[in-house]
């Protein structure tokens, strides 16, 4: 019987985890030269979109000199990942008027933790 027991715990034990989710980062990020491209051209602010999904709002003029690395930058999406998953996510950048800035691809791994792409817009 003490067997009995503890073996349905061990079964209930196995049967009743769930996996674990983990918070992956990847960031967009763009220098001076692109940061002064978007003021020449009138730009003020830029929206992220990831998978149709509004992500966040920034001053266009926001830049960084050198990749920012991990969990940092202009914008930063992230997606909660089981251990050893991969996902591609499609972004969009627009501009205050909604006109196409950036877009493409990006491919998310948890065993990574965070990545980065640098922006760059050639007007």
């Amino acid at each position: 019987m003490k067997k009995l027991i503890i073996g349905s715990i061990c079964l209930f034990s196995l049967l009743a985890c769930t996996k674990e989710k983990f918070s992956v980062n990847h960031s967009f990020w763009y220098n001076t030269a692109t940061a002064d491209d978007l003021a020449a051209y009138g730009i003020d602010e830029l929206t992220l979109y990831v998978d149709e999904v509004e992500i966040a709002t920034i001053d266009a003029y926001a830049h960084y000199t050198a990749d920012p690395g991990c969990g940092v930058g202009n914008f930063v999406f992230t997606d909660m990942m089981f251990k050893r998953e991969n996902k591609t996510h499609a972004y969009k950048i627009l501009d205050e008027g909604d006109s196409l800035i950036f877009q493409g691809s990006f491919q998310m791994k948890q065993k990574t933790g965070c990545e980065s792409t640098q922006l760059v817009h050639s007007f």
